[in-house]
């Protein structure tokens, strides 16, 4: 995933839904080796092809089969890689699947969300305004789309956060704030 160190999916994101994702396992009881090497490889396809969802369910088959990982359990891991975006909401199976989803859309949001919408904006080329466009029409929903009560509950403060940034975001861009 070397390739990716300077984007919005860098490891640094992979090891942040690594960490939230163990969070939710233990607090809703999931089984947390399959939540954890998920979220592990959630994004391991970004690096070799699209979609990175299927790209990255054959290489997590092909890297657990290597390691001679059990085959049962390896299908759990490469399905939950293959359902992790955004708009596989409604075909998520397992808890370990709503987790992982969760813990990756948990780290769309808030603060980190923000910056990671505005750098994947920048580094496609698009105009600055993609960046608020996304938060404003993707990421402030996201709250609302969360699969368990702990993800929920953790995702309050960025929620808010989320909120308070597009506000003053959008004060500041049509000058309001000058006139208060």
């Amino acid at each position: 995933m070397s390739t990716l160190e300077d984007t919005a999916h860098s490891y640094k994101h992979v090891k942040r839904v690594l960490k939230i994702a163990a969070i939710l396992a233990e607090k809703e009881n999931a089984d947390s080796e399959l939540v954890q090497i998920g979220a592990l490889l959630h994004d391991v396809g970004r690096a070799t092809g699209k979609p990175h969802n299927e790209t990255g369910a054959g290489q997590a088959t092909r890297i657990l089969r290597e390691m001679n990982y059990p085959l049962d359990r390896g299908e759990k891991v490469a399905r939950i890689v293959l359902v992790h975006p955004l708009s596989y909401r409604d075909k998520l199976e397992t808890l370990e699947e709503k987790i992982v989803w969760d813990a990756d859309k948990i780290d769309l949001m808030g603060v980190t969300g923000i910056m990671r919408a505005f750098h994947e904006a920048g580094s496609r080329g698009l105009p600055f305004e993609e960046g608020e466009k996304w938060g404003k029409e993707k990421g402030i929903r996201i709250h609302d789309s969360l699969n368990t009560r702990t993800a929920k509950r953790i995702a309050e403060a960025r929620h808010s956060d989320m909120k308070h940034i597009l506000s003053a975001l959008e004060k500041e861009l049509s000058l309001q704030d000058l006139q208060e």
